[in-house]
Parts: structure tokens; C-alpha cells; sequence
């Protein structure tokens, strides 16, 4: 199994919506690399599922780090909990997903 680090700006189904606060905010070279991250996931995930190995995109939340002035809201500890979860369940028909937190996101 792989998990990739990743960020709910890198979807583009959310940053591209006015109707939510990802859509609100432009981060442009952090959320085109999370985009870019989503998609050599999904890459990952064609290439390396014939030989068993499962590949997700995981966003581990709001998380307090030097990018963010510290205004997260979980510390990196609990941001850690998040990608450790998809690692231990069995996604078994979702290789080359994303998730956050609270389960399948968009790309």
C-alpha cells in the first residue's frame, strides 16, 4: 500500500465551486502540485494494482503547520491519525482514491 499526502485545495471539483470556501481562496502553485499529486496517484494506482499494491491520496485535515500561521485545527499528531486510519482499513474496490477526513473526496 501507498499513501500520498495530499490537500483538499488540490481538488479541483472543490476549488472550482464559489459555493464553498475552497473555491474562495487561491493558493495556485500549493493547489496545482496537490492536483498534480492527485493525478500521479491516480497513475500510481493503474500501474502498481496488478501487482496488488493499492495507491490513495489521502488529506489529512485542517492541520496547525508554519503554512497556515498555525491556524489549524488539529496538530499534527491528530493530522497523523487520518492517513494511518485508510492504511489499516480495507478499501479493497477504491484503489486510487482520495480521501479526507470524513471519507471519499472529489478530485
Amino acid at each position: 500500500m501507498k499513501i500520498q499526502f495530499s490537500s483538499i485545495v488540490g481538488s479541483i471539483g472543490l476549488s472550482s465551486d464559489p459555493n464553498v470556501i475552497y473555491g474562495q481562496v487561491n493558493f495556485m502553485g500549493y493547489s496545482a502540485s496537490k492536483a498534480a499529486l492527485n493525478m500521479i496517484t491516480a497513475a500510481f494506482a493503474k500501474e502498481l494494482g496488478p501487482f496488488g499494491i493499492k495507491v490513495y491520496a489521502v488529506e489529512p485535515g485542517h492541520i496547525r503547520t508554519e503554512l497556515n500561521d498555525n491556524t489549524g485545527t488539529l496538530s499534527t499528531q491528530e493530522g497523523a491519525a487520518v492517513p494511518i486510519k485508510y492504511a489499516t482499513m480495507n478499501l479493497e474496490a477504491a484503489n486510487g482514491g482520495f480521501f479526507g477526513p470524513n471519507g471519499v473526496l472529489p478530485w
